[in-house]
């Protein structure tokens, strides 16, 4: 599969000024986490003989990024939250593994003819981009479909695909017959969200933030990040998560207020006060309070997102060219800013991303 741009089309681009669903959001800078993508489908795909086979067929260390934008009747346009490309660990030419990850909050019957229209787009493309898909030697890619739940309620029954299309006799057999894995989280205990620390965190965090506990457990979320080693990367998923917390808090009419940060955040992470340097957080506070102070409080919360822009770009691309980072400093919208965070997950190079500051 030739690996093409992913960029976000001029009259597509999404308005600065447009609300975000924050679960979405939240679980797309998740599993564009490569690391984070191969823990989740040990742990679900896993769980049958057959998803085990497969898994051992897969070569997870070559797992990439793919682009979610297809050109359909209505121009480019996004159709999936998140693509993968899974070569097989023997094979050759298109030989592997399509993974379609889509995220729901709510339960919707269309679920599975979303799925169908995504995977008939990938290989639509797959064939229009074949030299010769006539050729013996031409396959499609198999598909792997996954849809994470985090609704407020369990999912009863599985919406599947024939119980969307009416049911005339004699015409069953022409119906297409495909499943996929649903991993339902507000369906699974604390102990299936598995070992790996920070997968096991954001899960529990997703489904706490829709089904109303999330609000009296800050504590027990964030003390498993306290166990993973400082390192930049860790920050920056302290970062993100504490940012999450806060936005699903306030989609529930409460505040991440200072006494909390002050009575169970801070506290964790002063614990390892010999461990580590200031934490992230704190540096973070005291950043905003400083400049808020000198500057005014605008420019705090600006410097802040520029801090999460920085941090997002070294923890993808590890080095920042210095006009990259003047550019991002330079800016003084913290809501432009914050879009910022989805071009770095969308970008596949620092130059692809460097466009997204034109």
């Amino acid at each position: 599969m030739k690996k093409s741009p992913q960029q976000t089309p001029k009259n597509s681009k999404q308005n600065k000024n447009t609300p975000i669903n924050i679960h979405d959001e939240f679980v797309r800078a998740v599993f564009a986490n490569l690391e984070l993508v191969v823990e989740f489908l040990k742990l679900y795909v896993g769980k049958t003989l057959e998803g085990r086979k497969l898994l051992k067929l897969l070569d997870l260390k070559r797992i990439r990024l793919e682009p979610t934008q297809f050109f359909g009747p209505e121009g480019r346009q996004r159709i999936a939250d998140l693509i993968f490309w899974i070569p097989l660990k023997r094979g050759k030419g298109l030989a592997g593994v399509v993974f379609v990850f889509e995220h729901k909050s709510e339960r919707k019957r269309s679920w599975p003819f979303q799925l169908l229209k995504y995977l008939i787009a990938i290989w639509n493309k797959f064939f229009s981009e074949s030299k010769n898909p006539e050729h013996p030697d031409f396959v499609l890619p198999a598909p792997l479909l996954i849809i994470l739940h985090n609704g407020s309620k369990p999912i009863i029954t599985k919406p599947m695909l024939d119980d969307y299309i009416a049911k005339v006799v004699g015409t069953k057999q022409f119906i297409p017959k495909f499943d996929y894995i649903l991993v339902d989280l507000s369906a699974l205990a604390p102990e299936e969200f598995g070992t790996a620390p920070l997968l096991r965190v954001i899960l529990e965090l997703l489904k706490r933030a829709t089904d109303g506990t999330l609000y009296g457990v800050r504590k027990q979320i964030l003390e498993p990040l306290a166990a993973i080693r400082d390192d930049e990367k860790t920050r920056y998923w302290i970062q993100r998560i504490l940012q999450y917390m806060d936005k699903a808090i306030k989609s529930k009419k409460k505040e991440l207020t200072p006494e909390t940060i002050d009575e169970v955040i801070k506290p964790i992470y002063k614990e390892r006060s010999t461990k580590m340097s200031l934490t992230f957080l704190e540096k973070l506070e005291a950043q905003g309070e400083a400049r808020g102070e000198a500057r005014g409080e605008a420019r705090g919360r600006a410097e802040g997102k520029q801090e999460m822009v920085l941090v997002a770009l070294r923890a993808k691309f590890k080095k920042i060219p210095k006009h990259i980072e003047i550019a991002i400093r330079q800016m003084s919208d913290p809501i432009a800013l914050e879009s910022l965070i989805y071009d770095v997950l969308e970008s596949q190079t620092i130059e692809e991303f460097a466009k997204s500051l034109k």
